[in-house]
């Protein structure tokens, strides 16, 4: 009974470290974001954060500051975690904003200060893996609604519409690259539904990445392809021309909605999960 006992403490002893030694990197990392990013703002422990240098990539629409793209970030995440818009977490999303928390941060910025921030100590300590919204690289688009353009078919992975904000994608893939991370059958590798999917797709010789490959200088991996592959999919669904998708296209938007992935966004969504750390 004794040695049971002492092993049962044992046991409680570690677990208390480990709790510890983990509330520790956590705010180690808050207090880094708060020294180094001009805003930050967690949901359910996911950080979304940002530089105020200007937006300057080409296109980008002009007068945007850093302080819109951070809040349109916010805004973002916190309807793709609130489809019925009732300023909670809806409770079938709990397991995405668990991993979302657990598995990544969002960065906003030029690509130096992302790159900063991404490969930070505390970042990596906490084993968060950043997305971003590259302000000096990628357009960002006002009143971008996701709709209004057309198109025949899905058949390259280099195709975006006419009209694109970058933050609506990069929003997105964070969304299922937190997906790929706790969920063992949501994976972009060599056998897994999504890649099979994009694979037949390719085969069929109804959809290409060989040219974004040639671009890319063969550096276009079939991993980053998958999780191009189901935005391109996701934005057709969105716009509302589903119909242009083919077999292949239709079945990894089936996956994505018995996976629950997020499917809507409301352009006048106005409450903002979680709580305003800085700026």
């Amino acid at each position: 009974m004794k040695l049971i006992i002492k092993f049962t403490s044992i046991i409680l002893i570690v677990i208390s470290i480990a709790g510890c030694s983990k509330e520790k990197r956590i705010l180690d990392l808050e207090t880094y974001l708060k020294s180094r990013c001009d805003y930050v703002h967690q949901i359910n422990g996911f950080y979304i954060v940002s530089s105020n240098q200007k937006p300057n990539a080409m296109g980008t629409t002009s007068g945007t500051t850093a302080k819109e793209v951070f809040e349109h970030s916010v805004r973002l995440f916190s309807n793709f975690l609130d489809q019925n818009e009732d300023g909670i977490i809806d409770t079938e999303l709990l397991e995405l904003s668990n991993g979302l928390s657990e598995n990544m941060i969002f960065v906003s910025g030029h690509l130096r200060f992302v790159d900063k921030v991404s490969f930070a100590k505390s970042v990596e300590d906490n084993n968060l893996y950043a997305m971003s919204m590259q302000t000096n690289n990628w357009e960002y688009i006002k009143n971008y609604n996701g709709k209004g353009w057309k198109l025949n078919s899905l058949n390259s992975s280099t195709w975006r519409p006419d009209i694109f904000n970058a933050l609506w994608e990069e929003t997105f893939h964070t969304i299922t690259e937190a997906f790929s991370r706790f969920d063992n059958d949501f994976k972009f590798t060599k056998g897994s539904s999504l890649r099979n999917f994009m694979e037949a797709d390719i085969t069929a010789g109804t959809y290409d990445i060989s040219v974004q490959n040639q671009e890319e200088n063969g550096d276009y991996d079939k991993v980053t392809a998958v999780n191009e592959y189901i935005h391109q999919i996701w934005a057709i669904q969105f716009s509302g021309q589903e119909d242009k998708l083919n077999i292949h296209q239709k079945n990894a938007l089936d996956f994505m909605i018995n996976k629950k992935v997020p499917m809507t966004l409301n352009l006048n969504y106005n409450k903002t999960l979680g709580t305003r750390i800085k700026g």
